[in-house]
Formats: structure tokens, sequence, C-alpha cells
């Protein structure tokens, strides 16, 4: 593609809704654009469309194009687009790189080949998704790529990417007017390789920039962000990392005015150098320093967090991806992609896997993550089927779930009822009491009473019914099931659960009466 030197860029190619389960829409499907291979990279909620941008290739040249497919709510195609140049190759950027302009169009910040060397680009496009305009910055001497961009608050944008000007890779960063003319551009590195992969806006009117670095920090590659004011100046810095290769940062800004930062933790190294790691989300203040620093899942080959976005009520949606074993490299194992809920304080809700095909050897990437107006969510990437089990070409994909993560309804009754989704015939009229909490061996869980000595007590129990307490894993996954009689408290061995977030609920007859959170540390 460029003569740019490469490190390593991982996967690079609850608003509570009072909805019932019957107004959800769920797909998981795949598109063919052109019966070639195919990715993509992004997704935009487009009123009731949903526009998924990735890559294709003119069906007579076979040069690399920009494509954009449009989807209706229940997933069925409303049109395919692709864009380019005969005789060039053109990259459509990473996750998140096709983003809503203020005047109701689009705009992709991405990268063409021309000859020998790479320019940065950026197309805009009307609200139809024709385009208005296209430019590029670069040289015929040195390779620069776009990889994201934004739309500043004078209507300009702000391009992150990289470049090899200075001999290995730099960040770079461009700032243009509304018309797309270059206002200024600037570079930051050190002696070695830097990758910048992601830009957001601050509220100060400055960037925080996201990627990875071997001139700083402690390891062969750590994950690397910038805050820079209004004209590029870095205002500070921070790396994140172990000894071992570690992911590029997606960072944000937060409505508390701190950053959240999507990447991963490389653990160890497995026989044959396959590096395992596991997905790491970070929040900090808005000066850099850190407010909590979590790692969530099992450790996977080229396992982290590629996305990440902030609800309304201050929790956070992610995406990324893992590979279904211990140590298989990506190529020669199954690839699956992962969606995620946190709290705003960094606790699991839910981790969940998916997947489309399901070959032994063939591959499943989710990129892209963003909420629907209905509440649920829509992930989209691409598949390659690389097993003999499965047939056709690399394709487009794209799931729709609810705000669970479930990709069909009724997948997690314990969110499903936490969160408002699905109705019950009771409201839970009581927290459960749970002490210690977190705990690391036993738990007990107090049983309230009436005030006249029976247990349980709510409206509409019929007295002989049995009761129970139901323990959900993150997952939904029911792990324990407990009968409760008239005993004041019940005591958990919570070294049987193993460590996590579980979500206890009391029931009786299969409706839920009471409800409570445990931590098990």
């Amino acid at each position: 593609m460029t003569k740019l030197t490469s490190i390593l860029i991982l996967f690079s190619s609850l608003l509570v809704w009072n909805v019932s389960l019957s107004q959800q829409v769920y797909f998981n499907s795949r598109y063919d654009f052109f019966s070639l291979a195919e990715t993509a990279s992004s997704t935009v909620v487009a009123g009731s469309n949903y526009l998924v941008i990735g890559g294709t290739r003119d069906t007579t040249t076979s040069d690399l194009q920009v494509a954009i497919l449009t989807i209706d709510s229940i997933g069925n195609i409303v049109s395919k687009k692709s864009f380019g140049k005969s005789g060039l190759d053109y990259y459509h950027g990473l996750s998140g790189s096709l983003i809503k302009t203020f005047d109701g169009g689009f705009a992709l910040g991405g990268s063409v080949d021309i000859g020998s060397v790479s320019n940065t680009m950026l197309w805009r496009f009307d609200k139809n998704m024709d385009t208005l305009w296209t430019k590029t910055y670069g040289t015929t001497v040195y390779s620069q790529i776009g990889y994201q961009c934004k739309q500043t608050q004078d209507k300009g944008f702000v391009i992150v990417g990289i470049t090899d000007k200075s001999g290995d890779n730099n960040i770079l960063l461009i700032k243009t007017d509304s018309l797309g003319n270059l206002e200024w551009d600037t570079t930051y590195g050190g002696s070695g390789i830097e990758n910048g992969t992601y830009v957001n806006l601050c509220d100060d009117g400055g960037y925080i920039i996201g990627g990875n670095t071997t001139s700083f920090g402690m390891g062969e590659a750590d994950t690397y962000i910038l805050k820079t004011d209004s004209v590029g100046n870095v205002q500070w810095s921070k790396t994140f990392g172990s000894i071992y290769w570690d992911c590029v940062a997606n960072v944000k800004q937060t409505s508390d005015g701190g950053y959240i930062i999507g990447t991963c933790l490389a653990q160890f190294i497995l026989s044959g150098s396959y590096t395992q790691s596991k997905a790491r989300i970070i929040k900090l203040d808005s000066a850099g320093s850190v407010e909590w620093d979590t790692l969530y899942g099992p450790a996977r080959f080229l396992t982290g967090i590629i996305n990440i976005y902030e609800l309304q009520d201050g929790s956070f949606i992610s995406v990324g991806q893992r590979t279904d074993n211990n140590g298989t490299p990506a190529g020669n194992g199954f690839s699956e992609g992962i969606v995620m809920k946190i709290s705003a304080q960094g606790d699991s809700l839910w981790y969940r896997v998916y997947e489309n095909l399901t070959g032994e050897f063939s591959q499943n990437y989710l990129l892209d993550i963003k909420p629907t107006t209905d509440g649920g969510i829509v992930s989209a990437g691409f598949v390659i089927p690389s097993d003999p089990s499965d047939t056709g070409t690399q394709d487009m994909w794209v799931m729709k779930l609810d705000s669970c993560g479930c990709a069909y309804a009724g997948c997690d009754s314990a969110c499903q009822q936490l969160v408002g989704i699905e109705e019950t015939p009771y409201q839970a009229s009581l927290t459960l009491k749970i002490y210690p909490n977190p705990a690391s061996s036993m738990a007990t869980v107090s049983i309230p009473n009436n005030g006249e000595g029976t247990r349980p007590s709510y409206a509409n129990a019929s007295v002989g019914e049995n009761y129970h307490l139901s323990i959900y894993d993150i997952t939904g996954r029911e792990v324990e099931s407990y009968e409760v009689n008239h005993q004041p408290t019940l005591t958990i061995n919570t070294q049987e659960l193993g460590t996590g977030l579980y979500f206890l609920q009391l029931k009786q007859e299969g409706r839920m009466l009471g409800s409570g959170k445990l931590v098990v540390e």
C-alpha cells in the first residue's frame, strides 16, 4: 500500500428504554457488495437507515474503491455506491472514519495511493451520500495516511493519521477550513514509530489523539494519547502498556470533562511469539490522571477494544475483537467480534461474543458500534470465509442488537428486567441487602420480612408458593439458583462463582420480586 513502516495497529483494516421486546429489531446479516473481497470499518445511524462505509474493488480494473452500503431498519439493502478513479487505490480509514456533518451531510477521512506514495484524503458527501467535493493532502516525495476525521466548531475538519516524512512513522494532524482547504498540519513523534489512529474534539477547542508508540513508554509498543490545544500544540501526553506490543488507543472526551480510552493490554508471549492480550478500558480525569483502569474478559490472541462510546446515562458501550481460543493467531483460528457495556465506574455490565460465519478457521470482525434510535445497538465489520464450511467471498457484516447486546429476543432476562426492556407482572418492591459487597469468599443475602415475621412478604404472593434466588453473570447466564423458604438470610459461597459482577433476583414462580448486585473479588 505505501512505503510507511508499520507497527501493529490492532484490527486496522444504558439508556433505559421502556419498550417491549416486540418493538426491538434484530438481524445478523452478511452483505456481498460486488462478489469481490469487501471490508467495512464504520457505521452511522441516518434517520431510519444505517450507513456502512468500507472498501471494495472496481469490477473491471480491480482498483480499490470506497464502498457505501445503506440498509434500512430491518437490514434490507437500500442502496450500494462506490467511489474511485481508475488507476488509483482508495482507503476508507479506521473505525469511526465516517461522520455526520452539521449540515446533515457526511464526511470521511482516508487516503489514496498516488504512484509510489500515499496522500491523506477528505471526502464530503451530501445527505444522500453523493460526493460534494474531495481533497488530498501530501506530496509525491513522502507518504501520509489519513485514518479518521472530525468536524470542528468552525465547520472545518481535523484529520489524524501517520506520515513517514521524518523517515519513521510519526503522528500527523491536519486542520482544514469548511471547504477542505489546508489551514495547518503538524507531526508528533520521537526516535521510534508513532501511529495516530483516532482524533476527537475537546470542550476547550483542542484535540485528543489516540494511537501507539515505540518511542515512549516501557514496551515494544505502548498505548499512546496526546492532548493538544486548538492549533495542535501538545499540552500533555500519556503512555500505557506492558513490555510487549500494546494496542492503539481509541480515546474520547467524556461528559464530565475527562477521557475514556479503549485499548488492550498485552500480557504474555505464547509459543511461536504470539502475544495474548485482554480488553482494557481506562478512565482519565480532565488533567489526564487515571481514575480507573480495568481489564475485561479472557486473554486471547489479538484481543482488545476498537471503539467506545459514552451513552446519555454515563455508561459506555464498546466494540472489539478476540480469537476463540488461548493462542491461535488470526488466520489460523476462529476470530469473533465482542461488544461490551460497562458502567460509568467501569463495572462490567455485560460482555458478549458474536459471529456470522461458524467455520473453524473463518474470521468475524466487528469494528464500529453506535446506539440506535430504538434504544438498541448497531455494529458493523466484515467476515472472511476461510473455512471450507463457509462459502462466498469476504463480505460486509452488520448486526442489530437490543440494549442488552442480545442478538435475539430474550437472550438475557436479568439485563432486560434491569433496563426495563421486558415488562414483568410485578415491579421489584425491594433491593436485596448483600454483605460484604464486594465479597471474596462468602456473601450473605438478607431476606426482608413484612414486620410480622413472615418471609417473603410481597403483594399477590400465595402462602406455600416457592421462592428462588437466582444469580446471573454479566452475560445473562444463570449460574446459581437457591430455594428460599422462611429463613432470614442466605449464605453464598462466592468462590464457586469466580470474580466479576453478578445480578441477583428473588423470584416467585418466575416473577421477579426483588433484585440486587454482587461484586466478587
